[in-house]
């Protein structure tokens, strides 16, 4: 049976017979609304007319189980065009405790998949900057997913270990979401249902320590760290918060939860081990609570100098300060390409008659054979670690540009000219690599780039050779597409 690999943790379960049971259901599709994007109203509304059921969480309205279903949500073209994004409800906690507010510098130290990124992002109403981190190249790419999908354009996603994450930029807030033993996953994971190994319990507080410590180094005094993972092993939660309270004695305080989440008190003792009275400020959340996954979620305060912070501490360039600059690590920031963006604008208002203000409140940055991205940022570190910035709006195509399929959803809907709107089985077609006639009337000009738009909405780009049109979506993207016009 799945529960005998956790009887370890009968005696700090709050109810034994409730977390067997849950263990043993199929776990609730949950979906959080992406503000950025979308009116939670309407888009209940559209999912509710598909015949979906949903329940809003009271404690996050934004959250919403899934009690009904005809099909996946992830096979809907809400879910496709970014207007939400699947998270199980445990882990939409750690943000919540973390509460990054419009305007901050915030890092996400084990940011893939992104949906903690996201959500960031969201709850910061696009205003701020969110550094998301991850240092597998692999998991990496997921994490750009998301991030374009749901049309985030404050964040710099980097490539680093999150133990040596470069310094001279001061958070405001971190949340070190640590790798972890996952046990919380054994409802949707066969191998989080054996449990964790004795090796695993001995390597893991490790990496977990330090990832903490280096969270806590990189934030600005003052400001707030969350360590989370989704384990129920004291030995990865309390245990690590414990050691990292005793080595910072007086620089780092452990604080409640902000008022309303879920979940029940950390445990002050464990296996003959006793810990800090206040780590009982600390939350588990077990799967029987939100009918969901298993979620551990700390709270921190800096409140000085961490012992093992560098000297001079993290620094403190904000991203909107005069001039290029540098922390006490030498951290310069990289000021946006302004004649870029003109020129980029320009070319998409003569071949997509796009209005200049579609663009505007944004700043346009090249990567070398990657073309251009625009964020919301006007300056960004100029860590040797960055992979990306922003929302990619072309690429980079022989002597010109190539509008990127993201590009195209983000801003593409309100172009004039050479746009093509689309029934369902033309669009099926393009997407299943056959060439199609544009329909009569199209505002088609010349040869090239166009934007393919299904149902008022655009969905990425095509190419018109004079007479035929052909589909230039990356071949995920449309098979993803694919699936959901089959619904």
């Amino acid at each position: 049976m799945a529960t005998a690999v956790f009887e370890r943790y009968r005696t700090i379960i709050d109810d034994w017979e409730a977390f067997q049971a849950a263990l043993a259901r199929p776990q609730p599709a949950t979906l959080r609304v992406n503000r950025l994007k979308a009116d939670p109203g309407a888009l209940r509304t559209r999912l509710e007319e598909r015949g979906f059921r949903l329940e809003p969480y009271d404690w996050y309205p934004d959250l919403w189980r899934v009690v009904e279903e005809p099909f996946p949500p992830a096979l809907t073209l809400e879910h496709w065009l970014g207007w939400f994004y699947l998270q199980e409800a445990a882990a939409a906690v750690p943000v919540l405790a973390l509460d990054p507010r419009p305007g901050e510098v915030v890092l996400d130290l084990s940011a893939a998949p992104g949906g903690k990124s996201t959500q960031m992002a969201e709850r910061m109403g696009g205003r701020g900057m969110v550094v998301a981190n991850d240092p597998d190249p692999r998991r990496l790419a997921a994490l750009a997913h998301n991030l374009q999908r749901l049309g985030i354009t404050m964040a710099v996603v980097t490539r680093a270990d999150g133990r040596q994450f470069p310094g001279g930029v001061a958070f405001d807030r971190v949340l070190v979401d640590a790798p972890c033993s996952a046990e919380g996953n054994a409802r949707r994971s066969a191998r989080a249902r054996e449990g964790a190994g004795r090796h695993q319990r001995r390597r893991l507080p490790a990496v977990q320590e330090a990832l903490l410590r280096r969270g806590l180094a990189l934030a600005r005094p003052g400001g707030v760290v969350v360590y989370s993972t989704c384990t129920f092993a004291p030995e990865e939660n309390e245990a690590v918060v414990d050691r990292i309270l005793r080595e910072a004695e007086g620089a780092v305080r452990l604080e409640p939860l902000p008022p309303g989440l879920p979940g029940t008190a950390g445990v002050t003792a464990w296996e003959g081990r006793r810990f800090r009275p206040e780590v009982e400020l600390c939350r588990r959340l077990y799967p029987h609570h939100l009918d969901s996954g298993g979620m551990f979620v700390a709270r921190l305060r800096k409140e000085g100098p961490v012992p093992w912070e560098e000297p001079g501490g993290p620094g403190a360039v904000p991203p909107g300060g005069a001039g290029p600059g540098g922390g006490p690590d030498g951290v310069g920031w990289q000021a946006a390409d302004a004649g870029l963006r003109e020129q980029v604008v320009a070319w998409f208002r003569q071949e997509f008659g796009l209005d200049e203000a579609v663009l505007a409140g944004l700043y346009a940055y090249s990567s070398e054979g990657q073309g251009i991205w625009l964020a919301s940022l006007p300056r960004i570190p100029g860590w040797e670690e960055r992979w990306s910035v922003g929302l990619r709006l072309v690429r980079a195509h022989g002597a010109t540009w190539k509008p990127t399929s993201f590009g195209l959803v983000q801003w593409g809907s309100a172009a004039t000219r050479n746009v093509v709107d689309l029934e369902k089985e033309a669009l099926r077609a393009l997407l299943e690599g056959r060439q199609v006639t544009p329909p009569p009337g199209a505002p088609l000009e010349r040869r090239g780039w166009v934007v393919l738009r299904y149902r008022g909405y655009a969905v990425g780009c095509g190419f018109w050779d004079g007479e035929r049109l052909r589909s230039a979506l990356p071949q995920e993207r449309a098979g993803e597409l694919r699936s959901i016009l089959a619904r």
